[in-house]
């Protein structure tokens, strides 16, 4: 038996606001498929994230039955709910569960409310009927692997996995024991990859893995595996910097079923091999971070960057070269990382970072160009922070953090192009940061900025931009040919559509951070 497992697919992520990048998150669910179909797999795992936005436009919904029409009607797509498939409002239909009743996907999930010690799990029946099915049986020559389905449960999936390892247990003694059983889930584990927030631990799978040969999760975009069982993909695409380090694989796995040996620990019959394969993505290149520490003016600064990007030519030209980033044999414009650093020895308002993006996406011919440069400091700011007086900032041996970001700000300000009111706009700043500390929306936030800013700046008429979901209305572009698994062509480059990234910070307007 062969099955294929890939997860966080995101379709309609329009990273940066580049509508390349949400025909690349298209792109790559279609050549992901195509790829695993040249497999010739018996059944297809997708454990949540099929789509980016919870409120769909008509194209992405189109978009994602084009890619799951690939499949042969024999081969099942068998789905669970990920944080992004879930609805913003309490409906009785979502788009996974149209999916389902039109026979595109398997929609799985449990039922957590039917009794308070277990979960319940329906067999997969009409689907004309159901939104969706609690198992699903994939059935071959070589035995039969039952699917079983936990739907993204956030905080509270520790407590659904105590539901779900007596459900199974009690559904198979009801129909029958499987010959191999698998769970899907959409969560992250708090020991494979601690800095992205995981909340669950091993110890809290113990009574799943008694009842479980094969963990299929999602939600985490880096592949990983624990245990022999418990399987990560990552994202096909990347969509951060962060996601498309060297050390973070993105891909989908193979997994081929046999009887199981003596040696074998599962509670089934049939035991695993699994293989990992690289998707077809966008490439992102990320130059070493360039120093701005010994250059007394722009002038010399520009010219010693220019030299910097230069350099790292021959690294870009290889990356473009790789298997895993080209589109049938031809080379793809790249994503662009920017990273600065050190200490600024002229005025921050003289440090036009925008110039040094258009110059480098010039350059490498690339499709976007992100920078970051919140690892820059100036010598004023350095001066501040040894020259600050201690009553100041600390109360009872403790820093009052208000105090000194208001000195910081203020700092800023004054290199800035907003000199005049350094005072209002370090005002302004403190209140965006608390308001973002406290979790207030990025749409409020941006309202309070922009009308703040108008008050300050009549002559700058720009409403300030935070990453927030596209209205679902919206006229679409003019759709782009797809790329698909062979390199067909698509029109990758259009017009630079001013955005924030994912982040949701707001861009400076001295052309300073993107990111």
């Amino acid at each position: 038996m062969n099955i294929a497992h890939l997860a966080d697919i995101h379709l309609g992520h329009r990273q940066y606001g580049l509508k390349q990048r949400e025909d690349d998150m298209s792109n790559s669910f279609r050549a992901t498929l195509q790829l695993i179909l040249k497999q010739d797999p018996d059944a297809i795992l997708l454990p949540g994230d099929l789509f980016h936005s919870r409120d769909l436009r008509p194209k992405i919904l189109e978009e994602a039955e084009r890619g799951l029409e690939l499949v042969p009607d024999e081969v099942p797509v068998v789905v669970s709910r990920g944080n992004h498939d879930e609805n913003l409002t309490p409906r009785e239909v979502t788009w996974l569960n149209y999916l389902h009743r039109r026979e595109h996907i398997v929609l799985l999930e449990a039922d957590l409310d039917a009794t308070p010690e277990a979960a319940e799990f329906t067999p997969y029946g009409d689907q004309s009927e159901t939104g969706s099915a609690g198992f699903y049986d994939i059935e071959t020559e070589s035995g039969t692997a039952r699917v079983f389905g936990l739907q993204w449960r956030g905080a509270r999936t520790d407590a659904a996995l105590e539901k779900v390892a007596g459900g199974i247990e009690s559904t198979n003694e009801e129909y029958g024991e499987p010959d191999y059983t698998i769970l899907l889930g959409h969560f992250g584990l708090e020991d494979e990859v601690p800095s992205l927030g995981g909340n669950i631990t091993h110890a809290e799978l113990r009574d799943v893995r008694e009842v479980v040969d094969y963990l299929a999760l999602g939600h985490i975009h880096k592949r990983y595996d624990s245990g022999g069982w418990i399987y990560n993909p990552g994202s096909p695409e990347a969509h951060s910097t962060r996601e498309a380090r060297d050390d973070w694989d993105h891909g989908y796995y193979s997994i081929e079923l046999d009887t199981a040996g003596d040696g074998y620990d599962g509670p089934g019959a049939l035991e695993h091999s699994v293989e990992h394969h690289h998707a077809r993505r966008r490439p992102y290149f990320s130059p070493p971070a360039f120093d701005v520490t010994p250059y007394d003016s722009f002038g010399e600064l520009r010219e010693a960057f220019h030299d910097h990007i230069d350099a790292q030519r021959g690294s870009l030209e290889a990356e473009l070269h790789e298997e895993e980033f080209t589109k049938g044999g031809d080379l793809r414009e790249p994503m662009v990382d920017l990273q600065f650093e050190g200490t600024l020895q002229f005025d921050r308002g003289d440090l036009t970072i925008e110039e040094l993006a258009e110059w480098t996406e010039e350059a490498y011919d690339a499709l976007y160009v992100q920078t970051n440069t919140s690892r820059i400091t100036s010598a004023e700011i350095e001066e501040l922070l040894s020259e600050i007086d201690d009553d100041e900032v600390f109360v009872d041996g403790r820093l009052r953090t208000e105090a000194l970001e208001k000195r910081v700000f203020e700092t800023i300000a004054s290199e800035s192009q907003y000199s005049d009111y350094a005072e209002e706009v370090a005002s302004l700043l403190g209140d965006a940061h608390r308001m973002a500390k406290s979790g207030e929306a990025a749409e409020d936030i941006a309202d309070i900025v922009t009308e703040r800013r108008r008050e300050l700046f009549p002559d700058a008429t720009e409403s300030v931009s935070i990453d927030v979901p596209e209205d679902p209305l919206a006229s679409d572009d003019q759709r782009e040919p797809a790329e698909s698994a062979s390199g067909e062509t698509l029109d990758e480059r259009s017009s630079t559509e001013e955005s924030t990234s994912e982040s949701g910070e707001v861009p400076s307007t001295d052309g300073g951070d993107r990111q």
